[in-house]
């Protein structure tokens, strides 16, 4: 093991200042309820339609689930069954669905660091599984554990996150059948947050949630969710035997799993919106309503990963209109399951951290909100389709995180009779910037982010002329000089690491 991890880093000077006080300043993000009325984008009518479309799906076409164990299941369970084909029948698909919870809560090593995921909240989880980084002097290059460490070690300094993202980006300088120990083991100790587990395989999921077990204790995570397993799957419908072997994993452990399929519009679903949803919808059906088959009562989140393609390269894009819309019609899709759902939240196809990165993040982020996600996903530092993990832009998506979250609270009218006061004493010519109820109401009335530039040309100038891509990695190097490590037992802490070590014995690194 790399016993720097173990270490806390020299702190001083003013860098330590500027930490200290923006974790004063704002304490990490929890539960967060909305305030606003989600965008429908089609009529009770038209749901009603891509429902029964779904159903039908499951019922004439059917879903493949390679897996002999699900198959088992469902023969039991009565479902008709050919091969790997499995038809499901509306009753017992809604039947099962019903058995889920709509609302749970994720807990962590901070005790106060608890929140409620719901059909009426709102949660920020960190990007997920890019090979590479674009570094804090602005290079794209393959990612490796050290960029890892660092990524968790943002996620635990900056407010804006609930989830740490689990694979950020990924070790390549790890071999991959020792990888999923080495990212665990950076989530468990550079962060206390609930964090994603990894479920490619039984053996990866088992040893993620035996991990977590070390940290947190079996009884704890028996009674408490600190763990998402992300299970995808493979568009279009089928589901695979090694993303189920983790699914069973984690809800056996009682920890949450995430369903998405993945959608690439005109790709691999067919090419139009409506019929999209609905196989995207029959696909999501089936994990969810198994999941239920194999763990009555397990925690779920109704999930997706949606992009269009583009006709002329073949590459995903993000910031589509098409995708704003699947994202709404989903919302309505899950609001009438009872069940959370998942976007993605900054997702953007640029390949440096630009204009169009900016954009499209922007609109996956309102897409997102505006349609009230439950879960917003890579909710920090996605560039290239998924391909890099920007630290700047990560640290830039943090903040959002933040504008995006004051903005799903909605409308208060806690201070409204007070602020009409404050209208009659001003009255017609007159400010309000010396005002006793300005002077009380305006940090929290108006937010004021630190990282957008407001300064003046000249201001600017003087301050060195700084670029949003400068600020965010000065900023990102500042934060991750000063983090300090989560505490924990020193013994707990010598059983994590002997486990990585006696894995890694067991494991072959060699891919063959």
């Amino acid at each position: 093991m790399d016993t720097n991890t173990t270490m806390t880093r020299r702190r001083g000077g003013r860098s330590s200042v500027v930490a200290q006080r923006e974790g004063e300043r704002i304490p990490r993000l929890t539960t967060l309820k909305y305030g606003i009325k989600p965008v429908e984008a089609v009529s009770e009518e038209q749901l009603e339609r891509i429902h029964q479309a779904s159903l039908a799906i499951l019922r004439e076409i059917g879903i493949e689930f390679r897996d002999e164990t699900a198959l088992r299941e469902w023969r039991e369970a009565g479902a008709d069954v050919d091969g790997q084909r499995v038809r499901l029948e509306a009753d017992m698909v809604m039947s099962l669905i019903a058995k889920a919870p709509s609302r749970f809560e994720m807990t962590s090593r901070d005790p106060a660091q608890r929140f409620e995921i719901a059909p009426d909240t709102m949660t920020f989880g960190a990007m997920q599984g890019a090979p590479n980084v674009r570094d804090l002097q602005g290079v794209r290059r393959a990612s490796t554990i050290a960029d890892l460490r660092d990524m968790n070690r943002l996620t635990q300094m900056l407010p804006g996150f609930h989830i740490a993202g689990g694979f950020t980006c990924e070790p390549t300088d790890v071999a991959v059948p020792w990888r999923h120990l080495h990212i665990n083991h950076s989530s468990l100790v550079e962060t206390d947050m609930p964090f994603f587990g990894l479920t490619t395989g039984k053996d990866r999921a088992d040893d993620s949630i035996a991990m977590g077990r070390i940290v947190h204790g079996k009884a704890f995570m028996d009674a408490n969710a600190v763990m998402i397993g992300h299970v995808s799957g493979n568009s279009p419908l089928v589901w695979d035997s090694t993303m189920l072997e983790g699914l069973r994993a984690f809800v056996d452990a009682n920890q949450v799993v995430l369903l998405s399929p993945f959608v690439l519009g005109a790709a691999n679903t067919p090419a139009d919106v409506p019929a999209t949803i609905a196989q995207l919808n029959a696909e999501a059906l089936a994990a969810l309503a198994y999941t239920q088959l194999t763990a009555p009562g397990a925690k779920m989140i109704y999930g997706q990963y949606s992009v269009s393609v583009s006709m002329r390269s073949g590459a995903p894009m993000s910031g589509m209109p098409e995708v704003t819309l699947i994202n709404a019609v989903i919302g309505q899709l899950a609001r009438r399951y009872g069940l959370p759902w998942r976007t993605t939240a900054s997702q953007s196809s640029a390949k440096t951290f630009d204009a169009q990165s900016g954009y499209e993040s922007a609109i996956a982020y309102m897409s997102g909100a505006s349609a009230c996600a439950n879960l917003m996903m890579h909710a920090g530092g996605w560039d290239e389709a998924g391909l890099v993990c920007c630290m700047a832009k990560f640290v830039a998506d943090a903040e959002q995180n933040l504008l995006i979250a004051k903005y799903a609270k909605g409308i208060s009218f806690e201070h409204f009779d007070d602020a009409l006061e404050a209208v009659r004493r001003i009255g017609p010519g007159g400010h309000y910037l010396g005002d006793a109820f300005t002077l009380r109401r305006f940090k929290e009335a108006f937010i004021s982010p630190e990282i957008l530039d407001y300064l003046s040309y000249e201001q600017w100038k003087v301050k060195g002329s700084k670029d949003m891509a400068q600020r965010c990695r000065e900023k990102a190097r500042v934060i991750i000089d000063n983090h300090k490590a989560p505490g924990m037992d020193p013994a707990t802490r010598e059983e994590l690491d002997a486990f990585v070590t006696k894995r890694q014995e067991q494991i072959s690194p060699s891919l063959a």
